[in-house]
């Protein structure tokens, strides 16, 4: 079925920054559609099996403290610790509380759908092509917002992106849940599964212990390009293989000294966790010096407060983990959310405009949700004051975002992870970023 729609604000890529875009343009009064590939909102926080918010939640605008709220109510999210880099939360119920949000806000919701392609035209986006299961929708927009982590609709605009590919991305990890039956389990090593000597030799595995029994697990998976659909697809058979021969490791040796010889695999995120794709080539590019020494931009639309979290990219063992510096707030300024040239279009989240190492710090959730939300409320002043996206007045759009509880003072985050930030200052005052 082909059907003809029209939008003032299409965005691609249901994630943090999806939503909390399209929470923030309907807000404002304008059409929304968003378009999610999966089964529930959420991306790597839900769908990825990542359940937990890293960076400063306190501070990021009201609709993430909505959010927040109605998990809280539910019993389901940790309480707020600035001594605390993570933020658990129960991802399924996430997942609910995202949906009736944007639902309420009358938001055209799309899943099971993605933009096949866009028609530029004088360097806007005028119309896209959406594949919702097996109908086909024209779509009329009038601005879009590139949320998908991969910059699709940036690279179907023929808009430049920097795409490092496998080995040199971030690495993605898969999740997985295991439960203790309170009985000694008889482990299993299905065929072609991997096996390894002792804890040293594992792929870079994290494991979460609760009270009731459930154990998290993260586990390291290399060699794959995100930003690639067929190599996307080898990714996730190959992260299931490496999980079953990573349980049996767990259920028969342990971890650490922890035998999970009672415990059976309950649940496995719906797709596999990515750290980095694609980013675009920004009006600004932001750099790792300038994520280090806390830069302030003229026109600053979201802070960013989460420590470089950069994993090798080609080495599967845990190995040290990477680089972790701690940095204090930081700002990032909506040129960095604009592709160089484009009139209509505004990227945020992890394809934002920032080196490899800034984007490790800025793709975290909390961030991701304060530069979607700021996208959203700039593609709306964009569509109300008739203008190109640069063009938009940066003071009304500052305003507009702190009325609604986005901190751009950095001073407001003094609390959060300061004594770490202390701690490490201290103890490598003068090393580089390549320590830990």
């Amino acid at each position: 079925m082909n059907e003809k729609i029209k939008t003032d604000v299409l965005i691609a890529g249901g994630g943090m920054a999806g939503v909390f875009g399209a929470l923030a343009a309907a807000r404002q009064g304008m059409r929304v559609m968003l378009v999610e590939p999966a089964n529930v909102l959420g991306g790597q926080g839900t769908a990825g099996g990542v359940a937990g918010f890293c960076g400063d939640t306190l501070h990021v605008n009201d609709a993430f403290a909505e959010l927040v709220d109605e998990l809280t109510q539910m019993n389901a999210i940790a309480p707020y610790s600035p001594r605390a880099d993570r933020r658990d939360y129960d991802l399924e119920l996430c997942s609910f509380v995202l949906q009736q949000m944007v639902r309420n806000a009358g938001i055209q919701v799309l899943l099971h759908s993605r933009v096949m392609d866009v028609t530029v035209q004088d360097g806007r986006i005028t119309h896209a092509t959406v594949l919702c299961g097996s109908d086909r929708l024209s779509v009329d927009v009038e601005m879009v917002i590139d949320a998908t982590g991969s910059c699709v609709l940036a690279r179907q605009a023929g808009l430049a992106v920097e795409h490092l590919g496998a080995n040199e991305q971030l690495p993605m990890s898969l999740y997985f849940t295991m439960w203790d039956t309170g009985k000694p389990i008889t482990p299993h090593l299905p065929n072609g599964s991997p096996t390894w000597e002792g804890d040293d030799d594992l792929p870079m595995t994290t494991l979460h212990c609760f009270d009731s029994g459930k154990v998290e697990i993260k586990m390291k998976v290399i060699g794959f390009d995100a930003a690639s659909g067929i190599s996307m697809s080898n990714a996730e058979l190959h992260a299931r293989q490496q999980m079953m021969g990573l349980i049996y490791y767990l259920q028969t040796k342990g971890y650490h000294g922890k035998v999970l010889d009672q415990h059976i695999l309950a649940s496995v995120s719906r797709q596999i966790g990515v750290r980095e794709e694609c980013r675009i080539i920004g009006e600004h590019i932001l750099t790792e010096e300038q994520v280090k020494n806390a830069t302030q931009f003229e026109d600053a639309i979201a802070v960013g407060t989460y420590h470089l979290d950069y994993h090798w990219p080609d080495k599967v063992q845990r190995a040290g983990t990477g680089i972790t510096t701690m940095v204090k707030p930081y700002q990032i300024p909506l040129r960095s959310l604009i592709p160089r040239g484009a009139k209509n279009m505004l990227v945020p989240g992890r394809g934002a405009s920032g080196d490899q190492m800034a984007m490790s710090s800025f793709r975290v959730m909390a961030t991701c949700a304060q530069m979607g939300f700021a996208a959203g409320m700039a593609a709306s002043a964009a569509i109300k004051e008739s203008s190109d996206i640069s063009n938009v007045c940066i003071k009304t759009l500052q305003q507009q975002l702190i009325s609604h509880g986005q901190q751009l003072d950095l001073s407001a985050y003094g609390d959060y992870l300061n004594h770490l930030i202390e701690g490490q200052s201290a103890v490598h005052d003068g090393q580089s970023s390549n320590g830990h």
